[in-house]
C-alpha cells in the first residue's frame, strides 16, 4: 500500500468502567414497636377481663351481672311472687291444722272429765284431766296464728278458755275424792264458756277457709 500522509495518534490506555446501574433505595426496615404495643394491649385486656371475673360479688362500684351470668330483673310493684303466695297458703293451712289438732285434744279431755264426774270425781281421774288441760294451755300459748284472720284475738280467747278450765279442774281436785257443788265452780265455768264462745266466733270462718270441721263451745 502506498504510504499515507495521515498519522495515527494512540491514546494512552485508561481504565474504563461501565457506570453503575441505578437501583431504587432499599425500603427501611419495619420497626417492631407496633407489635410490642399490640401484645401489651392484649395482655392488658386479658388482665382487666380476669379481674372482672374474679372480682368479689357485690364489692364493685356498680351492680354487675348476678351469679351465673343472669342479669337481675326488678319485679313489678304490686305483684306478689308465686313462691310467697304459696308460702302464705301453706302457713295458713299448717297453722289452722295445728289449732284444730289442739281443739281435738280439748274435746277428748272434756269427754274424759264427764266420765270422771259421773264416776264420782276420783282423785286420779281429776288429776289426769288437770294435767291434760295444763299441757293444752301451754300448746295454746305457743301457737303461731300469724297467717290466720284475727289470729291474735282468737289465740287470746283460746288461752283464756283453757286457763279457766284448768282453774275449774283444780277446784275439782281440791275437794276430790268427790265432786264440788255447782256453786263452787259456777263463776270459773262461766268464764271458760264465755271465752270458748268468743273463740268459736273467730275460729269458724278460719275453719271454713281451711276446709276444717266446724266446732261449738261444747265440743272443747
Amino acid at each position: 500500500m502506498p504510504p499515507s500522509d495521515e498519522t495515527i495518534t494512540r491514546l494512552s490506555a485508561e481504565p474504563w468502567s461501565e457506570p453503575a446501574i441505578w437501583q431504587p433505595p432499599a425500603p427501611p426496615k419495619k420497626s417492631r414497636a407496633p407489635y410490642f404495643l399490640a401484645a401489651a394491649g392484649v395482655v392488658l385486656l386479658l388482665g382487666v377481663a380476669l379481674g372482672i371475673v374474679l372480682w368479689p360479688s357485690g364489692s364493685g362500684p356498680s351492680a354487675g351481672p348476678t351469679q351465673g351470668g343472669a342479669a337481675s330483673t326488678p319485679q313489678s310493684r304490686g305483684a306478689v311472687p308465686e313462691t310467697e303466695e304459696s308460702a302464705s297458703g301453706g302457713d295458713l293451712d299448717a297453722q289452722a291444722k295445728a289449732v284444730d289438732g289442739l281443739l281435738e285434744e280439748m274435746g277428748s279431755t272434756r269427754s274424759d272429765l264427764g266420765s270422771v264426774v259421773v264416776a264420782g270425781c276420783g282423785t286420779s281421774g281429776i288429776q289426769r284431766v288437770l294435767d291434760a288441760r295444763k299441757a293444752q294451755l301451754e300448746k295454746a300459748r305457743a301457737l303461731d296464728v300469724s297467717a290466720l284472720d284475727n289470729g291474735d284475738q282468737m289465740k287470746d280467747a283460746l288461752v283464756r278458755a283453757l286457763e279457766a278450765s284448768s282453774e275449774s279442774n283444780q277446784r275439782y281436785l281440791d275437794v276430790a275424792p268427790g265432786c264440788p257443788s255447782d256453786s263452787e265452780v259456777a263463776d270459773v265455768n262461766q268464764r271458760a264458756s264465755d271465752a270458748k264462745n268468743e273463740f268459736i266466733g273467730y275460729w269458724t270462718p278460719v275453719a271454713e277457709k281451711a276446709g276444717l270441721p266446724s266446732r261449738s263451745a261444747d265440743d272443747i
